[in-house]
């Protein structure tokens, strides 16, 4: 069939817009989705909303997917069964899950030290008030149900003398023990500042004491560090722009705040974008001392670790790799501080 002029020009239209329509999902394809569980909505994982806020994932050619896991314990049976890619948690479960037979490691740390405040009902006063309470944890073996246990030692009591109830992340923690069905739980901002709003009495905060741990980090299978170095280097790169932006940009930090955490209140806002500044590893590097004080600190409250080898739970080397090849350096030059 002959094509007339007008029928020619449409063609070529038609042909342009078939181009560009089929070229759109091979862009969305370009984008590596990698699916990271959160142990409950937290200051500490704050770089990946971070980073999705401002498409720093995207940047690195990925897709940061957030699943909601309600605790990390339960977050890394999830991880060892390869339907997330990675998982926030603390070094303490990821220390328990290997005696068990996995094989985790932790890349990144996003919090070296336990920033907990351990809250409590007004009318209970002291540790030995505690006695025959019920406290709120997430899951058990999560990191609050260790800082449970160190708090129970420091107090002079067991987990006998209480009873001990998995609840959830730190917002559910607070509805709880406000709804009369705690009498205590270890809290995180940004419900340690709304808990001190609403009276409830902070018996004893972890943080004070500054104590060496890997309280939350990224946490990967070995076998996939192994097999995917390249899309976890973008990961850890999309990672720490997004606190050095975070750390220059106030403004949108708070915003990204404001959202994840649903809440308008300037003063826990503010309470929380300063934990953020304060708990934040600038370089996002696990502490050793940290990991060495997690494995003596299970031992103390009766938890055999027969591998007592902090190379078999933590591996630094990406992020040791970005360090001399002068990523941070960079990063620091395209984000300054304020």
């Amino acid at each position: 069939m002959r094509i007339v002029p007008n029928q020619r020009a449409f063609a070529c239209w038609l042909a342009l817009v078939s181009v560009f329509v089929a070229s759109l999902p091979a862009r969305a394809a370009e984008l590596t989705p990698v699916r990271i569980g959160m142990s409950a909505p937290d200051v500490t994982e704050f770089p990946v909303w971070m980073a999705q806020a401002a498409g720093l994932d995207a940047k690195e050619g990925l897709k940061f997917e957030a699943i909601l896991m309600e605790g990390g314990s339960r977050g890394l049976q999830v991880l060892l069964s390869g339907e997330i890619q990675a998982m926030h948690v603390g070094l303490a479960p990821v220390v328990q899950a290997n005696k068990q037979g996995g094989d985790l490691r932790l890349i990144i740390a996003t919090a070296n030290t336990v920033p907990i405040t351990i809250f409590t009902t007004p009318g209970i006063k002291t540790g030995q008030d505690l006695k025959g309470k019920t406290i709120g944890i997430s899951t058990y073996g999560s990191e609050t149900d260790i800082a449970v246990s160190i708090a129970l030692q420091r107090f002079g009591l067991t987990r006998q003398d209480v009873t001990i109830s998995q609840v959830g992340g730190t917002g559910l923690r607070l509805a709880a023990l406000t709804a009369g069905r705690l009498d205590a739980a270890p809290l995180l901002e940004p419900t340690i500042t709304a808990a001190r709003e609403k009276g409830f009495n902070p018996l004893l905060d972890l943080a004070a004491a500054k104590t060496p741990w890997i309280f939350d980090g990224l946490v990967v299978q070995n076998a996939y560090l192994k097999e995917h170095r390249d899309t976890l280097l973008r990961v850890l790169k999309a990672y720490a722009a997004s606190v050095y932006l975070a750390l220059a940009n106030e403004q949108k930090a708070k915003e990204v705040i404001a959202q994840k955490f649903k809440t308008n209140v300037p003063k826990v806002i503010d309470a929380t974008y300063e934990d953020f500044k304060k708990l934040m590893p600038p370089y996002l590097e696990p502490s050793m001392a940290g990991a060495s004080n997690v494995i003596a600190q299970l031992e103390a409250i009766g938890i055999d670790v027969p591998d007592k080898n902090v190379a078999s739970y933590v591996d630094a080397s990406l992020i040791e790799g970005l360090k001399k090849d002068g990523y941070f350096g960079e990063l620091a030059k395209a984000y300054p501080a304020k």
